[in-house]
């Protein structure tokens, strides 16, 4: 998707952080934007602030743990602009504490956003966009798909799910024959309501916007944990090479 001017988006998670940079970065691409997220304050307001700089969109309130108002909201992005190209399944949550001490409650709060959240929003706007017959589904991942972060066990096992989740989607999509592309996305460290440290969130967005352009599958935006990355990388090539 070269050219994005005029296409029309679905942001998750997008009141504040990462979605709110997506969303802002896809808007001033020209892409008319439907940003959603729980928070229903925080996302007008954020609705409010990206169309002060010139920006097409909307924000409602949307809790990506209920599959029927993901559903809403994908037919209100259609009903509201007309049509559907791109979906951004970015809103998240993380806890911490040793897996076997975390209740069970824990895992399935974090389970339900990070990884149903981002089934949810599949099964609700991947028939949309394949209904206009082109687009591309983008899913926010982490480096916790690729480095074992002690302490937050349901958030990794949440991204892991993520990443293989979209793999799947995109020879899904492939088999189709449709020019739909999908990609996956591992930040680092940024500015977000999980973390008040970390680098500018509108890198993210520049690489997002970037993946979409080239329909590029596999998305780092920026060099943290690099090393661990490759000897992970490595372990597992050793590992598999050891097959007796």
């Amino acid at each position: 998707m070269d050219d994005l001017d005029g296409r029309v988006a679905v942001v998750t998670g997008a009141a504040s952080g990462l979605g709110f940079a997506i969303s802002q970065g896809l808007a001033d691409a020209g892409v008319k934007v439907l940003m959603t997220d729980v928070d229903a304050d925080g996302v007008a307001a954020a609705a409010a602030e990206v169309r002060g700089h010139g920006g097409e969109v909307e924000g409602i309130d949307v809790d990506v743990r209920d599959p029927q108002a993901l559903e809403r909201a994908a037919a209100h992005a259609v009903d509201h602009f007309g049509t559907l190209h791109i979906a951004v399944n970015n809103a998240g949550i993380v806890n911490g504490g040793p897996m076997w001490e975390l209740p069970l409650e824990e895992w399935r709060r974090v389970l339900d956003v990070n990884l149903w959240g981002v089934i949810h929003g599949v099964r609700a706007f991947v028939p949309r966009i394949i209904e206009a017959g082109e687009g591309h589904v983008v899913n926010i991942s982490s480096m916790a798909a690729f480095v074992p972060y002690a302490g937050v066990g349901p958030y990794t096992v949440s991204k892991h799910g993520v990443l293989g989740l979209s793999e799947v989607l995109k020879a899904e999509l492939d088999a189709t024959g449709l020019p739909i592309g999908v990609s996956v996305v591992f930040p680092g460290m940024f500015k977000t309501g999980m973390s008040p440290f970390g680098g500018d969130p509108s890198v993210v967005a520049t690489n997002v916007l970037d993946a979409i352009r080239g329909s590029r599958l596999f998305v780092f935006t920026d060099d943290y944990e690099r090393e661990r990355v490759d000897a992970r990388d490595a372990a597992i090539r050793a590992a598999h090479d050891h097959v007796l």
